[in-house]
């Protein structure tokens, strides 16, 4: 990557990963009190649809409970004190949220060191996840299409897609011709033939830390479905919050490692 793109490409990472944080997908944390009757509560959770309860002690939020552990008694008995793995900063980024979540379901969220909000893996459908896919698949499109002009000048790498999918590729770049948008013939090709000439360049593999042609064509194609999916403002992202997870990161890996070996 020549060094406008490299810095191009460095200060729209830090757009997402400075602005784009936890406080915009938190919810405020409905509370209960330590002697509530906890089949009472237990029911007003299930109205609600919520799995997780903050209890309030004194007028702060001190602990909180799961709905799933309640039955006769009281919330007291039920109750769960936080511990520094409950919580996180509200300044904390979506990147860093999406490592916690992979191994929990809910965080909870500190203000002014008290807790008033909460992050659940349902959240990951908002909207706020959305922009944060589309910006970081457009880096990674940024970075593909410099990284096959470094190493194919002059359009070579059309040697490595079928004349389909070339015919596909100008016929978009004809049409963006006549709104004066044109760009180049590499600028027009879509985001899986970018990984098809990827997977067939061991050079541009080992550039972007794909250990092998299998796992380069699985992050390209749960890449594509991510990528379809937030276009169309489908109603979930994606089918598994775990897969949804995985990719989100791998695609913060995969700029990362460019990045350092640069």
């Amino acid at each position: 990557m020549n060094s406008k793109t490299i810095k191009g490409y460095e200060k729209l990472k830090v757009i997402y990963e400075k602005n784009l944080n936890v406080d915009l997908l938190s919810e405020e944390l409905y509370t209960c009190q330590p002697d509530n009757h906890a089949l009472k509560i237990k029911n007003e959770m299930h109205q609600r649809d919520f799995d997780v309860y903050g209890v309030e002690i004194k007028g702060k939020i001190a602990g909180f409970i799961l709905r799933d552990e309640l039955f006769e008694g009281t919330v007291e008995d039920f109750y769960r004190p936080f511990h520094s793995e409950d919580l996180i900063s509200d300044s904390t980024s979506l990147i860093e949220l999406l490592e916690i979540l992979r191994d929990r379901k809910y965080i909870f969220i500190l203000e002014k060191n008290k807790v008033s909000k909460i992050v659940t893996i349902a959240d990951l459908h908002k909207q706020p996840i959305r922009m944060l896919v589309f910006s970081l698949i457009s880096l990674l499109e940024m970075l593909l299409i410099s990284l096959i002009k470094d190493v194919f000048p002059d359009d070579s790498w059309k040697e490595h897609l079928s004349d389909e999918r070339l015919v596909k590729a100008t016929e978009m770049l004809q049409k963006r011709m006549e709104k004066n948008e044109g760009l180049s013939l590499l600028d027009n090709i879509q985001l899986g033939d970018k990984g098809t000439i990827i997977r067939k360049t061991p050079k541009l593999m080992s550039q972007l830390g794909f250990e092998s042609n299998s796992k380069c064509r699985e992050f390209f194609k749960h890449l594509e479905v991510l990528r379809n999916n937030t276009a169309h403002a489908q109603e979930e992202i994606y089918h598994d919050y775990q897969e949804l997870i995985d990719i989100i990161l791998q695609i913060d890996r995969v700029l990362d490692f460019h990045v350092t070996k640069r």
